[in-house]
């Protein structure tokens, strides 16, 4: 462990946590930025090696401004950066300040801290079906992130198929790098997709997302846009060659009286949401509560972004999910909200300072509203596509009627915590991260309850797997 005592240890260098050090450094404190990418700049940005040379990296006006940030920070001499470190726990101490346990390349190390800003940013929200964990079939922003980083097309023809409109964004990247997209297709139906009209000001304020997802640059390429139309299954086997969709209505029940349609393709892309990642937040002890459209378990917090937990400021995803500009103006927010809990700037300075912050973030937050709205799972859409042998929990091979067959026995289990015991769903590597939507999701279609009722896995140390030797000890011969 450093003896060095930092002001504030960023942990996540997307948006939100670039923003925060921004901030700080402008202020003289002593930061530390640890993120488990080699290089900053989060999902979003998704940096290339520094040895690779990508020609158009991100191009397109709705990255300008992060990118910027991104630069600047970078360039800054004073962030002691630990990049490819990833934080296994938080520990309040009895005395001021926070204990943070990371690995990195050195192995386990320990840092300590007066305050932390947490943005750790979120996941794709996969989806059990039959045969969903055949090679082939992908998260939408996994696709997207090997066209950020390198520009590599990970297949010929492509399916897409989820909820959310970054599979609109992704798919014209697919043909503009030269891709065949076979069919986009939505679970929610045309009505519900066009409801966002009925919002004009947001549309206009937002024109740049509206542009970068458009329908018609799509429909120019020729590709079926799918509504009322959800995956059903793929083929299992060594490699992915046909994907299955079936038609369902407005609350994602199948229309059996419909035809389903069949492709023939080497890749599929999902794209059912995305769950926020709390995990390292809810280990250390910050209050969280459940959102279904903004991402799941969320962090409470104050308006200068503290948890419950005092000295713990978040920002970003965990707060509910809202995109890289709300997040960077979420940074800029804690960054303020720490340099006046550590007393190197008076509360005039701070109000001051996030006046424009705050007005940006209320614009950017009723934009994620209305599209937490608009890609909002239909009520019994899992229900329809996760049939008994679907791979519920991948980690331990678990299927989903064993999940149910455990709660036919057990009719008292409620919480997710008990359901864990008793199959050993979130047991695994993933530690849940995979698994968890999809069985509350099944608990509370079950039981009859709301998910608040089942509550999260619960969150211990570590909160991601930690290796317990460097190199392993040589058998005797």
């Amino acid at each position: 462990m450093t003896n060095t005592v930092y002001d504030v240890a960023i942990i996540g260098a997307g948006p939100a946590g670039l923003a925060a050090a921004e901030q700080i450094l402008k202020y003289g404190g002593q930061v530390i930025i640890l993120d488990e990418q080699p290089r900053a700049g989060g999902q979003i940005m998704r940096q290339p090696p520094k040895e690779f040379k990508v020609k158009g990296w991100l191009r397109g006006s709705i990255y300008t401004d992060t990118k910027n940030l991104l630069h600047r920070v970078e360039a800054h001499p004073k962030v002691n950066w630990r990049m490819s470190a990833y934080v296994s726990g938080i520990i309040p101490l009895e005395e001021n300040g926070h204990q943070v346990w990371f690995q990195d390349a050195t192995g386990l190390n320990s840092l300590r801290t007066k305050k932390i800003i947490l943005c750790s940013g979120c996941y794709e929200r996969p989806l059990a079906f039959p045969g969903a964990t055949t090679p082939g079939v992908m998260g939408t922003g996994a696709i997207q992130t090997f066209l950020k980083s390198q520009q590599i097309l990970v297949g010929d023809r492509f399916v897409f198929a989820g909820t959310h409109p970054l599979q609109l964004i992704v798919a014209e990247q697919i043909i503009k790098a030269g891709g065949k997209i076979e069919a986009v297709a939505f679970a929610q139906p045309l009505s519900h997709c066009l409801a966002i009209l009925k919002q004009p000001r947001i549309i206009l304020s937002h024109w740049r997302v509206i542009v970068a997802a458009s329908i018609w640059r799509i429909k120019l390429a020729g590709v079926p846009l799918l509504f009322g139309c959800a995956i059903k299954n793929v083929n299992e086997g060594e490699h992915l060659n046909t994907v299955t969709l079936q038609s369902v209505n407005a609350s994602g029940k199948a229309m059996t009286n419909r035809p389903t349609r069949q492709y023939k393709v080497d890749r599929l892309g999902l794209c059912y949401g995305f769950q926020v990642s709390s995990e390292l937040a809810r280990q250390a002890g910050a209050n969280s509560f459940w959102s279904d459209n903004r991402g799941g378990w969320l962090i409470s917090h104050s308006e200068w972004m503290e948890s419950s937990l005092a000295g713990l400021f978040v920002a970003g995803e965990l707060t509910g999910m809202a995109g890289a500009d709300a997040s960077r103006e979420e940074g800029y927010i804690a960054g303020n909200g720490c340099l006046l809990s550590l007393g190197l700037i008076s509360c005039n300075v701070a109000k001051q300072t996030i006046r424009q912050a705050r007005k940006k973030l209320k614009k950017y937050n009723s934009f994620a509203q209305a599209l937490a709205q608009l890609s909002k799972l239909p009520e019994h859409l899992s229900e329809t596509v996760m049939t008994d042998n679907s791979l519920l929990c991948r980690c331990e091979n678990i299927t989903c009627g064993t999940v149910k067959k455990a709660l036919e026995n057990n009719p008292h289990s409620l919480s997710a915590n008990s359901v864990k015991l008793l199959t050993r769903t979130g047991m695994g590597l993933c530690q849940g991260r995979l698994c968890y939507a999809n069985t509350a999701s099944l608990i509370a279609t079950t039981r009859n309850c709301h998910i608040e009722d089942i509550g999260p896995y619960h969150a211990q140390w570590p909160v991601k797997p930690i290796l317990i030797s460097k190199t392993p000890k040589k058998r005797r011969q």
